[in-house]
């Protein structure tokens, strides 16, 4: 399962606002690049930060598009989960039954069951189905 991203610090934050607000303020050719490659070198390398000078001629000031992968920790109610059970919804999501998670995670049946208790308890999630869903939601691939 992929870590979990480290959230934007307030500084990095406050610094990104004000450059988007210099943006504002001044012709779109006046980019501060400096200032740019300085916010984007503090984001994590899984984020991408891309400014869109030529939005400037269709919304009269430039688009700011922030990119994070997604993950299946991106949905609030796998993030009470624990490292064990994000592993089992992940072999949930690929459709195995309590009996298989239990051969290939090496655990006994009751064990499974009682994670599988515990996910839709900490999710409020109805379901399997729908522990599958949140997850692939987050994991178009799978």
């Amino acid at each position: 399962m992929p870590p979990r991203l480290p959230p934007l610090d307030e500084k990095t934050l406050l610094r990104l606002r004000g450059l988007m607000r210099n943006l504002h303020a001044q012709d779109a050719r006046a980019v501060p690049l400096g200032d740019l490659m300085s916010v984007a070198g503090q984001l994590s390398p899984e984020v991408g930060l891309t400014i869109d000078l030529e939005a400037s001629r269709e919304l009269g000031h430039p688009m700011v598009v922030l990119r994070v992968p997604p993950t299946a920790q991106s949905d609030e109610r796998l993030l009470r989960l624990s490292r064990r059970e994000r592993e089992i919804v992940a072999l949930i999501a690929e459709g195995l039954a309590n009996k298989q998670i239990a051969q290939r995670l090496h655990l006994a049946l009751a064990t499974v069951k009682d994670h599988v208790h515990r996910i839709l308890e900490k999710t409020g999630l109805a379901n399997r189905a729908a522990v599958a869903a949140v997850y692939r939601s987050a994991h178009p691939a799978i």
